[in-house]
């Protein structure tokens, strides 16, 4: 996000098709001028939040998405919410089971190893269904050639292939993005925050109930 060799990626979908995908390097800008341009991709788009990559630059998002948003109220602009996605913290729903007989929390040694096993089976889950074998048609994913842009489509599925998983001392799953000194795969952990099923936190609206904004 910052003056870093690696890249900038946003990415967004529709159910599941992933509709929009966009990378671009934050050499001469910063992490304001980063989150800036994440927000105008939500109000070009019609979004009305993001999650964003929380672990280190990352975290200072959320204070510029606030300046940005109190900005753009004064225009009369819409604000876009901005939530944290951290990797390196603790797994969602850390009771359920996304692999049977083995809960999240006794699976998956973090959220980002969580978060991208839940993609695999994405694509796992996709493979079946274009075999004609049984799938569940709410954990698929397409990968959209009539709005993606054809280089970062490519990039992508470069990206998409290169990460490993090994077992740590606890048995649990950790998920290594880069082996062998690849690049990092920006694209592919939009894709990756961006399909992980974490869900917002609910907005309480003054004199009523709580509601969940997507």
């Amino acid at each position: 996000a910052d003056e870093g060799k690696d890249k900038n990626s946003f990415a967004s979908r529709h159910g599941v098709v992933l509709q929009f995908l966009s990378t671009w390097s934050g050499v001469g800008d910063d992490i304001f001028g980063t989150t800036q341009k994440a927000i105008d991709h939500c109000l070009e788009q019609k979004l009305n939040l993001f999650l964003y990559d929380a672990d280190g630059l990352g975290a200072g998002v959320r204070g510029d998405a606030r300046v940005i948003n109190e900005q753009n109220q004064d225009k009369g602009i819409t604000a876009i919410q901005a939530n944290p996605f951290r990797g390196s913290g603790g797994v969602h729903n850390p009771d359920g089971q996304m692999v049977e007989g083995r809960t999240n929390l006794d699976f998956f040694a973090n959220l980002k190893a969580q978060g991208w096993w839940s993609l695999r089976m994405r694509f796992q889950n996709t493979y079946r269904a274009l075999k004609g074998m049984e799938y569940d048609p709410d954990a698929i994913i397409s990968l959209s050639t009539d709005d993606l842009d054809e280089k970062e489509l490519d990039a992508l599925k470069t990206e998409l292939s290169q990460p490993t998983y090994t077992k740590n001392g606890a048995g649990k799953i950790t998920v290594n993005t880069q082996p062998d000194g690849a690049s990092s795969p920006n694209r592919a952990d939009s894709v990756m925050i961006c399909f992980s099923g974490i869900q917002p936190p609910a907005r309480v609206r003054p004199g009523g109930g709580g509601s969940r904004s997507f």
